[in-house]
């Protein structure tokens, strides 16, 4: 029996060693209700951070001690209902938990993705923003993930006769170890 014990602490050990990568994959989508995932475009100048202004709160479920790499996919539509082109642009903001403003540029938030909108009168364009994040690629945004708890947002600046913004998928995922053998 003693013997079993060591093949089974030896194998836990093993996978949990220095080498282990964990991926955390979080649905920013399920934390906003079903009937909050649209906007309405009105007529004329729109501007608009979705879900709003502090954006929402993502705090990452398990702590890493070393955040290797991350990425932030987001999936929306636009629809133009009205009888003039629809134009302007689409953003994602993201800041630290404390910035409760995530369209001033101040306090932290940053915008990364954007997106050019030029969308024809009854027509509908689709959008899909993935973004790599790193110490190389998009630090600012990356170590603002790393701090464990962050706010994210959309940004929508359009000129139309109307129309509707929708959002379809948005995840955040990050890779990373649970520890360092020599910190």
């Amino acid at each position: 029996m003693p013997r079993l014990a060591l093949i089974a602490l030896i194998l836990l050990l093993a996978a949990c060693s220095a080498a282990t990568r964990y991926v955390i994959d979080v649905n920013v989508l399920s934390f906003i209700p079903q009937n909050q995932r649209s906007i309405t475009i009105p007529t004329g100048y729109y501007l608009a951070v979705y879900p709003g202004l502090e954006g929402q709160l993502v705090p990452l479920p398990l702590s890493l001690d070393i955040l290797e790499r991350g990425q932030i996919a987001v999936q929306a539509s636009v629809t133009n209902t009205g009888t003039l082109p629809l134009t302007g642009s689409y953003e994602i903001r993201l800041a630290p938990e404390s910035d409760t403003n995530l369209n001033d540029n101040s306090g932290g938030d940053v915008g990364l993705g954007s997106t050019s909108l030029n969308v024809a009168a009854g027509q509908s364009q689709s959008i899909e923003t993935t973004i790599q994040l790193s110490t190389n690629q998009n630090s600012t945004a990356f170590n603002i993930i790393k701090s464990g708890s962050f706010r994210i947002a959309i940004r929508v600046e359009v000129n139309s006769s109307g129309g509707r913004f929708d959002l379809t998928g948005a995840r955040v995922s990050v890779t990373g170890r649970p520890f360092a053998v020599i910190k």
